[in-house]
C-alpha cells in the first residue's frame, strides 16, 4: 500500500489508521499547498488533486474518513467492531466529526477578520465540544471499553497528531471544564501512534 500525504495535513488521520492497524505501507509526504509537482502527482490519481489517497493494489481511495473506513472494512483488528451496533456507531460518529467538527466554514471565520463571524464560530466550536464531553461522561471510549476507528476517527479530527492534543492546536478542554472529553482525548493522543505520525514528513 501507498499512501500520499503529509503528515502535517488532514492526511495524519490514515497514517494513523494504518500505524494503529499494523499495516506495512509506503509513504509519500506531498506537499501540494507549496510543490507543484506534487500537484501533478496527485492530480493523475485524484480528481480533486489533493491528499491523502491511498493506492492498496488496483484500488484507488481518496478522502480520510473514507480512506480510514476502508481500512478497517478490509482489515479489521481490533480497532473494528465485530457486531452491526458497534459499526452503526462507529460509522456515526465518525461521520459527526465530519458534520459538526470539520466545518470549512466555521474553520475560515475563526481565522477571519470579521469579529462577529469569529465570535460566532467560536461558540459553535464550543457548542460541538460541550456535546461530545456529556457523550463521554462514564465512559473511556465512545463505543464501550476499548480504542476502536471511530476514537481515532473523531480524536484526529479534532488533534492531528502535530497540534500537541489541542483541539485545532489552540483549544485545551481542560480549560473549559470539559473534563469527560479531556481525559478522552488525553489517551487517544497519548497513544504511540500519535507519537510515530508527529515525527514523519
Amino acid at each position: 500500500m501507498k499512501l500520499y500525504g503529509s503528515a502535517k495535513s488532514r492526511a495524519s488521520r490514515s497514517l494513523l489508521a494504518l500505524e494503529e492497524l499494523g499495516l506495512p505501507y509506503e509513504h509519500e509526504p506531498l506537499r501540494p499547498w507549496d510543490n507543484s509537482a506534487d500537484r501533478a502527482v496527485l492530480a493523475a490519481v485524484n480528481p480533486n488533486g489533493r491528499a491523502p489517497v491511498l493506492i492498496d493494489g488496483d484500488l484507488i481511495i481518496w478522502e480520510s474518513m473514507a480512506i480510514n473506513l476502508y481500512l478497517g472494512d478490509r482489515y479489521g483488528g481490533s480497532l473494528w467492531p465485530e457486531d452491526q451496533a458497534g459499526r452503526a456507531h462507529l460509522y456515526q460518529w465518525s461521520l459527526w466529526s465530519q458534520t459538526e467538527v470539520d466545518v470549512l466554514a466555521r474553520h475560515k471565520a475563526r481565522f477571519g477578520k470579521d469579529a462577529a463571524r469569529k465570535q460566532q464560530a467560536e461558540s459553535e466550536r464550543l457548542e460541538v465540544m460541550t456535546r461530545l464531553d456529556a457523550a463521554l461522561v462514564g465512559r473511556s471510549y465512545l463505543i464501550g471499553d476499548t480504542f476502536t476507528l471511530a476514537d481515532l476517527n473523531v480524536a484526529a479530527t479534532l488533534s492531528e497528531p502535530w497540534e500537541n492534543g489541542l483541539i485545532d492546536g489552540d483549544l485545551n478542554p481542560s480549560d473549559h471544564r470539559l473534563r469527560a472529553l479531556a481525559g478522552w482525548l488525553h489517551r487517544c493522543t497519548g497513544r504511540a501512534s500519535w507519537g510515530r505520525v508527529r515525527n514523519l514528513p
